[in-house]
């Protein structure tokens, strides 16, 4: 029993946003290090930042997998960048240790494609303390519904995550010849 009990704390759920050129769209993808179908999601919040360039306005999201989920809180213009919480309280989910799951797509004001956006960095981007942040707390989290407490966030890191591009640039660089 505790055996099964400590596999279970071990579980973790990573993040990743990009963009996907061919249906202009920003894809929110979850890769876990376990397999499990029907998965019981519970509350989760993926936090997406931008460049404070963009115009203020919630995402237009599509939820696929994970619940239903929505842009829940924004905070705009803090050090050069804006601030969206994307939350869910979760649902069902098949998963498989090491392929992505396609949380959710979003489209932003105006259909634009703006390079740029990238997850947040928890304990590195600005906290719900600093100044202009207004106690929003941006932290991404994923918990399992069977944690009632909400004791273990399962959600462990980012990965290519370095922003977000809006080409795609397929050149081969020419060979030099003397």
């Amino acid at each position: 029993m505790l055996g099964s009990a400590l596999a279970g704390m071990a579980q973790t759920v990573d993040y990743t946003l990009r963009y996907n050129i061919p249906q202009a769209r920003y894809e929110v993808y979850a890769r876990p290090d376990f397999t499990q179908s029907q998965f019981n999601w519970g509350s989760s919040q993926v936090s997406v930042v931008t460049p404070s360039s963009l115009t203020n306005a919630a995402f237009t999201i599509t939820s696929v997998s994970g619940g239903s989920w929505s842009d829940n809180s924004r905070v705009y213009e803090v050090e050069g960048s804006d601030f969206h919480g994307v939350g869910s309280v979760g649902d069902k989910v098949d998963l498989t240790s090491g392929v992505e799951t396609l949380l959710f797509h979003f489209t932003l004001p105006g259909g634009v494609c703006l390079p740029g956006l990238r997850l947040y960095i928890n304990g590195s981007d600005p906290d719900s303390s600093e100044p202009g942040m207004r106690g929003g707390d941006f932290t991404n989290t994923m918990y399992s519904a069977n944690d009632i407490l909400g004791e273990n966030n399962l959600y462990f890191e980012n990965y290519a995550n370095t922003g977000t591009l809006c080409t795609n640039c397929n050149l081969t660089a020419p060979t030099l010849s003397k």
